[in-house]
């Protein structure tokens, strides 16, 4: 799913695999000056890298094989995790089996990656490399823990949050020889997008001079007043940016004193999508969505929504955003679907019951139902994507391979 800045923002905060952030290598520093829209420094040890490996794909599209949804069961008993499962949801028939299983006790588990026919996984310092048509698999012994979220056909990429810099840190993960390179990125860089395309988005704070930590809460608050967020888009393979738009942090003040502000909601057909919301400080008072071309130009306002309410969540589709949902609340949510640039009211979906979770390359939505009014556990389910834009409530349960299996 896409998430808006300011949830992203939140998520940039963690410290990715439990591990301090390594030190760039010579010529990757981070750096303690604000200077606006600059490129991050480049060095042949950090930056510099083999051709780029394609569109890269996010975090709701990495485990999608475009027949298959792949997750990983840890199974232990009190002592601790002895073997990892690798689990596969069939979504043509809703069955989930075990494709492999490794005999190991990691301590750290990654997500599955699946590229052209391979999955990879990460356990503590070693990347499996798995094929998806027997299972059959060989071993990378790492140099350093990493745990990829995103990926291309050649990379794994992972980032972090790194206080001191108060900058985002992107490390990559060669996908056959095991190979970490730290890359270089834009100081201040806050949020991370990957669009279905081979560079990413990314968003810089902007500031007159250095942030303090975000750690000395009242002096970075006051720091971040007069901020300003600049989207660009970043190379992973070169460290080249190229701005797309600039705005105030807090979003740009409004005539009556209300600011009105953009959360970024995914890409597609070659446009970048914003939700925006106005808000007089006290509560939201209008809201809307737009788009503009790859180059931060062509606004093009939206349809406005059949219920009034923030867009609130977004689901990719092979890389690309496809279905947004917004509204009010229980009964009064819509879909937005970017295909057909049609709303769909969704009166059976609440907070708890018929939730998309993710959208897959057959056009099949897996939908997230509670088990027992909050009491149980998590009940899936498969339906076809037309039939539930329709307000079709006829779906599929997924049949897991057992009670406790993660979907």
């Amino acid at each position: 799913m896409k998430r808006s800045l300011l949830a992203l923002l939140v998520l940039a905060a963690r410290l990715t695999a439990c591990t301090s952030a390594p030190e760039p290598e010579s010529g990757g520093e981070v750096f303690h000056t604000t200077v606006e829209n600059a490129a991050p420094a480049e060095d042949p040890a950090t930056s510099a890298a083999p051709s780029a490996g394609g569109a890269i794909w996010g975090e709701n599209c990495q485990a999608d094989s475009g027949r298959a949804w792949y997750t990983v069961n840890p199974v232990g008993d009190e002592n601790g995790t002895r073997q990892v499962q690798l689990l596969r949801l069939d979504y043509n028939t809703g069955k989930q089996d075990c494709l492999c299983t490794i005999d190991a006790s990691p301590q750290q588990v990654g997500d599955p990656l699946v590229r052209n026919g391979m999955v990879y996984l990460v356990l503590d310092q070693t990347l499996y490399r798995i094929s998806e048509e027997d299972g059959q698999m060989d071993t990378v012994a790492l140099d350093r823990p990493i745990f990829p979220v995103l990926a291309d056909d050649v990379y794994g990429y992972d980032y972090a949050f790194d206080s001191g810099s108060n900058s985002i840190q992107l490390e990559r993960l060669d996908l056959q020889t095991g190979e970490i390179t730290l890359l270089s990125m834009p100081i201040q860089t806050l949020g991370v997008w990957a669009v279905g395309e081979p560079r990413l988005l990314i968003c810089q704070m902007a500031t007159d001079a250095p942030l303090p930590s975000a750690e000395q809460g009242e002096q970075y608050a006051a720091a971040i007043q007069n901020a300003d967020c600049v989207y660009s888009w970043y190379d992973p393979t070169t460290g080249a940016t190229e701005k797309l738009l600039e705005e105030p942090y807090y979003g740009v003040e409004q005539e009556d004193g209300s600011r009105r502000r953009r959360n970024f909601l995914g890409m597609a057909d070659g446009r970048l999508y914003f939700s925006w919301i106005v808000s007089n400080g006290e509560e939201p008072v209008d809201y809307g969505m737009e788009s503009c071309d790859a180059t931060g130009q062509d606004w093009q306002a939206l349809p406005d929504a059949p219920v009034a309410g923030e867009a609130i969540w977004s689901l990719e589709q092979q890389g690309k955003v496809r279905w947004i949902l917004g509204g009010r609340g229980s009964g009064e949510y819509w879909i937005y679907d970017l295909s057909t640039g049609q709303y769909h009211e969704m009166p059976q979906v609440t907070a708890i019951d018929y939730w998309p979770w993710l959208l897959f390359r057959n056009d099949k939505v897996l939908l997230k139902f509670d088990g027992k009014n909050g009491e149980g556990m998590l009940v899936y389910g498969l339906m076809d994507g037309d039939a539930y834009l329709a307000g079709g409530t006829d779906w599929t349960p997924v049949e897991r391979y057992d009670d406790n299996a993660p979907i």
